[in-house]
């Protein structure tokens, strides 16, 4: 659920809160003029422009130089660590448990098969944690006991928009094989940003997410099967008549496998 405070959306999760305290660009008039730019033409201030820029498959380094700023509360440290593999942030803050105490967990949101005995032994890990911390341990040696699910003190991510649109939500939500608590934070932040300008990260999702992903298994089934005129006709002949063409080749060729 996303709720307004001071201009800016905060999105409440069932175990997590994000709000994005900063995003530079709400009006899309800078990606306009960089893209005028870009292109050498004189109506800076058209933002439309950006869009066909990503639809039409140019270098989008326009979106290099905006970003958004997301703080993290109450997320694991799990999640945090799928999150640091983007050398390409602009800029990561966090205390971390070097020297900060984590006090709660979070249940895995992959399919579990027997709650009590995963939650048993996560709580017995924290207690071990704990239980070091109290008998002196530093915290940078208490949390080598600590479970990778413990919530991490609050943190903060900054990307820019090229990293959102072609790393960040292309691999965590728009790809198969995307981990079920970091699914769930990363598509939070998706809905933030999309929040801002639902033109520009719908049109991101459209070239860069599952429609894009999609089209490219389409290719390579084809080629890997070597589906001629005939074998198309073949497979396709119980379709529906109304059916699009797009619609149809996804159907038949474009299911995505996760390599996990």
């Amino acid at each position: 659920m996303i709720k307004t405070k001071n201009g800016m959306p905060v999105y409440h999760g069932d175990t997590f809160t994000i709000k994005l305290t900063r995003y530079s660009d709400p009006d899309r008039l800078h990606a306009a003029r960089n893209a005028a730019r870009y292109l050498g033409k004189t109506d800076i201030d058209n933002i439309r422009r950006p869009l066909s820029i990503i639809r039409m498959g140019h270098v989008p380094a326009i979106f290099r130089g905006e970003m958004a700023e997301f703080e993290f509360i109450d997320v694991s440290k799990e999640v945090y660590d799928h999150l640091a593999t983007y050398s390409t942030a602009n800029m990561r803050v966090a205390g971390g448990n070097r020297a900060l105490k984590s006090d709660g967990y979070t249940m895995p949101s992959d399919k579990v098969k027997d709650v009590g005995m995963v939650k048993l032994w996560i709580e017995n890990s924290m207690e071990g944690y704990h239980c070091l911390l109290d008998h002196g341990e530093t915290p940078q040696v208490a949390r080598s006991a600590m479970p990778v699910n413990a919530k991490m003190n609050t943190f903060v991510f900054q990307f820019n928009f090229l990293t959102l649109g072609q790393s960040v939500f292309k691999q965590r939500i728009w790809e198969k094989g995307a981990q079920g608590n970091t699914e769930k934070v990363v598509q939070a932040m998706y809905e933030l940003v999309e929040f801002m300008d639902s033109q520009l990260w719908t049109t991101f999702y459209e070239w860069c997410g599952k429609p894009s992903t999609d089209w490219v298994e389409v290719r390579r089934k084809i080629k890997k099967k070597n589906i001629s005129l005939a074998d198309f006709v073949e497979q396709a002949r119980n379709a529906e008549g109304n059916i699009l063409l797009e619609d149809l080749l996804v159907e038949l060729y474009g299911e995505q496998k996760s390599m996990w």
